[in-house]
C-alpha cells in the first residue's frame, strides 16, 4: 500500500496590502511607528540577525517610509466608522535622538506623505517621532496633513489609571506622595499640574533642575518639590507616573516602596523588567492602554490583545471620528482643558481604559490580591524591624 501523505501545514495568511481609501463618509487617519530596538528590525528581516548592528542601523537609516498595514473595523458609538494605516518610519530611538534633527524631521514628513496618498487626513506621531521637531510642530508645518502626538489622551488615561490603581492599593491620594518622573516633558508637565491638585505631596523628577523649577513655579497650589535624583524620589513615593524619553530603563526594583503604584507611560518602558521578577509587593501598570470601539483589526501585532491600542494611537482615531482634522497635540505644552476635552470625546465615541496590564500582560484580580497581601506583609516586617 502506498504510504499516506502527511497533510501540509497551511501557510499563515499574509497581511493584506494597504489600500487607499478616499471615501468622504469614513474617517481616515494614519499613525507613524518605528522599531523600538534592534529586535523590531530583525523580527521583520530575519537575515538581519546575522549582520552587525551598525550595518543594520545604516541600512534602515536609508530606507524610505512605507505603509505597513491597514486598520479596519473601528466604529464609534455614534455610528461613525474609521479606517487607518500604520506607516513605518524605519529609525531606531537612538537614531531619532542622535541624527541631525533636520534629517529625522524630513523622513517623518515623508511618512506623512505616504499616509496622505492613502487618504489619511490626520497623522499621529508614535513613540520617539513625537519628540523631534519641537514636539511635532516642524512636522506639522512642513507637511500638508494634520498632525498630533497623542500625548493629551495619553495623559488623560495615565492619570485615570493611576487613580484607579491607587484606589485598589488603598492609597489615599490626598495624603500620598506622588512622583512625576520626566516632569519637564509634555506628558509629565501636565500630569504634574493635575496631580498637584490632588496629592498630599508631588515630587517633580527630571534631569535639569532649572527646567524643573520652571514647571514647579507654574503650578498653583499643592505641596510641590523638585529633585534630579530619581532613586530618592521613587523611594518616597506612594504613586509614580513615569513618562520620560529615556532609551534605557531608569526605575529599578529595590528603589520602590512596598505597596506603591507605578504607572509606566514611556515606550520604551522606564520600569526595569527586574521589578516584575523581584517585587511581588508593588503594582506596576502599563499606562495608556485603551479599548477601541467596534471590531478593530490592526493587521499588525504590536503586543496588545485584539481590540486594544495605546492611548497615543487612540487620540488620532478619536480626532478622525470627531472630524477634527487639525493639528491637536503638538509642541511642548498641553492644557488641562485639552485633557478634559479629549476625555469627553473619547467617552462620546466609546473609547475606554482597558483593564490593568503589567509588562504587557493582563493583571487578574487574583494577582492584584496577591500584590496587596505581599505589600501588607512587607510593611508589617518593616514596622517590626
Amino acid at each position: 500500500m502506498p504510504k499516506p501523505k502527511t497533510p501540509k501545514t497551511p501557510k499563515p495568511a499574509k497581511t493584506p496590502k494597504p489600500q487607499a481609501n478616499h471615501n468622504p463618509d469614513v474617517a481616515r487617519f494614519a499613525f507613524i511607528i518605528h522599531p523600538l530596538d534592534m529586535g523590531g528590525i530583525t523580527r521583520k528581516y530575519k537575515f538581519a540577525e546575522k549582520l552587525p548592528d551598525k550595518l543594520v542601523a545604516w541600512a534602515v537609516k536609508h530606507k524610505k517610509p512605507w505603509a505597513l498595514s491597514e486598520i479596519t473595523g473601528i466604529k464609534s458609538k455614534t455610528g461613525q466608522e474609521a479606517v487607518g494605516w500604520f506607516i513605518a518610519v524605519p529609525l531606531l530611538p537612538s537614531q531619532i535622538l542622535d541624527l541631525k534633527e533636520k534629517f529625522v524631521v524630513k523622513k517623518i514628513i515623508k511618512g506623512c506623505e505616504v499616509a496622505e496618498e492613502l487618504g489619511a487626513r490626520i497623522v499621529g506621531l508614535g513613540a520617539f517621532t513625537a519628540l523631534v521637531g519641537g514636539g511635532g510642530k516642524d512636522i506639522a508645518d512642513g507637511g500638508r496633513v494634520a498632525v498630533t502626538t497623542g500625548n493629551t489622551y495619553t495623559v488623560a488615561t495615565a492619570i485615570e489609571g493611576a487613580r484607579k490603581a491607587a484606589a485598589v492599593m488603598d492609597i489615599d491620594l490626598a495624603t500620598a506622595v506622588v512622583a512625576i518622573v520626566g516632569a519637564t516633558g509634555s506628558i509629565g508637565k501636565i500630569a504634574a499640574h493635575i496631580m498637584a491638585a490632588e496629592a498630599g505631596t508631588t515630587i517633580l523628577v527630571g534631569r535639569n533642575e532649572g527646567r524643573l523649577e520652571v514647571v514647579r513655579d507654574a503650578i498653583r497650589g499643592g505641596n510641590v518639590e523638585i529633585t534630579t535624583n530619581i532613586s530618592e524620589a521613587v523611594r518616597r513615593a506612594d504613586v509614580i507616573i513615569s513618562a520620560t524619553s529615556a532609551v534605557d530603563e531608569i526605575i529599578n526594583p529595590f528603589d520602590i516602596k512596598a505597596g506603591a503604584v507605578v504607572c509606566d507611560v514611556a515606550r520604551p518602558r522606564d520600569v526595569a523588567e527586574a521589578v516584575a521578577e523581584n517585587r511581588d509587593d508593588v503594582l506596576v501598570i502599563d499606562g495608556g492602554v485603551v479599548q477601541v470601539p467596534g471590531q478593530v483589526n490592526f493587521n499588525f501585532d504590536f503586543g496588545l490583545p485584539p481590540g486594544q491600542s495605546l492611548a497615543c494611537m487612540a487620540e488620532t482615531m478619536i480626532l478622525a471620528l470627531e472630524g477634527r482634522y487639525e493639528d491637536y497635540t503638538i509642541g511642548k505644552n498641553i492644557t488641562v482643558e485639552q485633557v478634559n476635552e479629549i476625555a469627553e470625546m473619547a467617552e462620546r465615541h466609546g473609547f475606554k481604559l482597558a483593564g490593568f496590564r503589567s509588562f504587557e500582560k493582563a493583571l487578574t484580580e487574583d494577582r492584584i490580591r496577591a500584590i496587596r497581601t505581599a505589600a501588607a506583609n512587607a510593611r508589617e516586617m518593616e514596622t517590626v524591624s
